[in-house]
């Protein structure tokens, strides 16, 4: 018998919980949301019906595969994140200012592009002619530049 954790995911996962609520919740919220803030209209019980049907229908249309391009959605996202908190802890460690960082231009292409390289990867590498181990070595080679910008070129 495996650890507690373990068994609840694989629970989960038998139940639908990643396949079918997750992504109607996100979906759901999302629209509700967008259509809250544009204002389209006045009953926000037309709203959070409209949010419902779109939700129902998203789900009905991408079923398993929508599922798992959530997963490695945010499994890659976070993953990205987590290499963005330690430069920021490198940069201040050194002295540097991390709010500062994202005043240059190139730093900011360089996550959009990390963005596009990870929806790219989510929908499932289909479109993307890298492997995920070529990927993986260009975001450390990335991570290594942009720890080596802050730390050496640094002048103040």
């Amino acid at each position: 018998m495996g650890d507690p954790f373990s068994l609840l995911i694989g629970n989960l996962n038998a139940m639908g919980f990643f396949g079918f609520i997750l992504p109607w919740v996100f979906t759901f919220v999302i629209m509700y949301g967008l259509l809250m803030k544009g204002k389209f209209f006045d009953n926000p019980k037309i709203t959070g019906v409209l949010s419902l049907v779109v939700a129902f229908f998203l789900i009905g249309f991408g079923g398993p595969w929508l599922a798992s391009f959530f997963v490695n959605l945010f499994g890659y996202a976070v993953v990205i994140i987590a290499g963005i908190l330690v430069i920021a802890l490198f940069v201040t460690m050194s002295g540097g200012s991390f709010s500062k960082l994202f005043d240059n231009k190139a730093i900011a292409a360089i996550l959009a592009g990390l963005g596009i390289i990870i929806f790219f990867v989510a929908i499932g590498g289909s479109m993307v002619v890298m492997s995920g181990e070529t990927i993986g070595i260009i975001f450390i080679i990335i991570l290594m530049a942009v720890s080596v910008y802050f730390i050496a070129g640094n002048k103040g």
